[in-house]
């Protein structure tokens, strides 16, 4: 099931109109092909925005208080966090996710504290731990039997999702809204 958008509107006194849109992001990949293309996709728009913007943009305030910089060490933790789950998964070792002293809904906290880890690192690292994190999911993908990918159950910290959900969610979706963040601070950065 597909969570909806439903957008109202008050046409005339009383009256009201609402139409319900599909979110684009929402379907998760159908088989290894569509989870690589998706990822692969994801992540070279994300490398080609970074590569125009130049190193500066590291810098630039891209949401609520973080700079791009600091999108991007939540971006390579999380990357890294699901390459690891998936590991350790398959070792039979037993998680606490999404990390040890965090529920998920603290993954606010959790993402400050990332911020906080990687204060001192540069872009240019962050970059290439975030790109080491990428390459590592994609060999994941590739080692995963059809069934360890796409049926729920295989690993019981992914709970009755199936892990090609848990690695869109955590490069796709991660890598998009990155790319997001970034573009709206450059527009800021232009409109200034």
């Amino acid at each position: 099931m597909h969570l909806h958008a439903r957008h109202c509107y008050v046409v005339e006194t009383l009256t009201i109109i609402c139409h319900v849109s599909r979110p684009r992001s929402m379907a998760m990949p159908a088989d290894r092909a569509e989870l690589l293309h998706e990822v692969g996709t994801a992540w070279d728009r994300l490398e080609s925005e970074l590569d125009g913007a130049g190193p500066e943009t590291g810098a630039l305030v891209a949401v609520d208080d973080w700079s791009v910089r600091d999108v991007l060490a939540v971006r390579r933790w999380w990357t890294h966090a699901v390459a690891d789950w998936i590991e350790a998964g398959r070792s039979g070792e037993k998680l606490v996710l999404p990390a040890p002293g965090f529920r998920w809904n603290e993954t606010p906290r959790l993402n400050a504290e990332i911020v906080l880890d990687a204060s001192e690192a540069s872009l240019e690292d962050i970059r290439g731990q975030l790109a080491e994190g990428y390459v590592r999911v994609l060999k994941i993908i590739e080692s995963l039997s059809d069934d360890e990918l796409l049926q729920a159950g295989h690993f019981s910290w992914a709970g009755k999702w199936p892990v090609s959900r848990w690695i869109s969610i955590n490069t796709t979706r991660q890598y998009t809204t990155a790319r997001t963040y970034i573009r709206r601070a450059l527009r800021a950065r232009k409109s200034t």
